[in-house]
């Protein structure tokens, strides 16, 4: 496969990249979900060869730095990550692809930025997380007290390589794609075999949107928007997944068959036809 890899420097960060594809082909920013990294979409790339798929590494993910440990990993923190990336690159418009947590920061930066953002690729994403008003003083006060005794020198060992690779299957991916992720996330020290995570990417966020500011983002949106989703992953939740996609404008929605990591399983075939219809219409 015709790929590269390199780092990019962003305010003493540096964020890890891979690229795929032709340097002149339609650029496709690929912004993977949390606690995974720029290695979900190796499969996606495979079978859209003609773009120039851009994956970076999230600061505390994959081989990019940490966050300083005073800083935050809110959502609307990765915005100014995904912009630097644009300016470095240098990408004045991008078609913007995310999965999940990935998806979340890309309705933001397409709702803040259009004139940066072609077109939009949902990856089984409906936005930010929301937390409403009257529970935002709990989420607060369990995330200082969580800051207090979280160790963020923190790893967990694992015995070998292939151990570390099982603990992702488990959380409900294909062996092939924990591989994938693991190959690019896991590393080895004395003790043994480790995800680089940063800790804090399980802790609760101080604050988060409300719901009505998230929806606030979302009709923002211009831009085209291509939705895929896992009809699995929803079915406990599929009220909320429907109001939240009420909420953007010029929307194309599929729901495939497959879990909440499809664009790396056997539905990717289908996943990446949806795209380059998409992109092409």
């Amino acid at each position: 496969m015709n790929w590269r890899q390199y780092s990019l420097t962003h305010k003493e960060l540096e964020l890890a990249v891979i690229e795929h594809g032709p340097l002149g082909g339609q650029p496709l920013l690929a912004l993977h979900g949390w606690r995974d990294n720029a290695a979900s979409f190796e499969r996606l790339a495979a079978e859209l060869p003609e773009y120039r798929l851009i994956a970076p590494d999230f600061p505390g993910h994959g081989r990019s730095s940490r966050r300083h440990c005073q800083a935050a990993y809110y959502i609307w923190s990765y915005v100014e990550d995904v912009l630097a990336l644009l300016d470095q690159l240098p990408l004045e418009r991008c078609v913007l692809m995310g999965h999940s947590m990935g998806g979340a920061v890309a309705i933001l930066v397409a709702a803040l930025y259009p004139e940066r953002v072609q077109s939009l690729v949902l990856l089984d994403a409906i936005g930010p997380l929301a937390t409403t008003a009257e529970a935002a003083p709990l989420q607060m006060r369990e995330s200082l007290d969580l800051l207090k005794t979280r160790k963020l020198a923190y790893r967990h060992h694992y015995p070998d390589f292939a151990t570390a690779t099982a603990a992702r299957a488990s959380k409900g991916v294909s062996d092939a794609a924990a591989l994938a992720l693991a190959q690019r996330g896991v590393a080895q020290d004395e003790q043994g075999f480790y995800w680089q995570l940063d800790p804090r990417l399980n802790m609760k966020n101080l604050v988060s949107f409300t719901e009505e500011q998230s929806a606030a983002f979302m009709r923002k949106i211009a831009c085209p928007v291509l939705q895929v989703a896992a009809k699995s992953f929803w079915l406990q939740r599929e009220d909320w997944f429907w109001r939240r996609l009420g909420y953007l404008q010029n929307l194309e929605t599929h729901v495939l068959d497959g879990n909440h990591h499809q664009h790396m399983e056997e539905q990717a075939v289908a996943v990446a036809g949806l795209i380059r219809s998409f992109v092409a219409g």
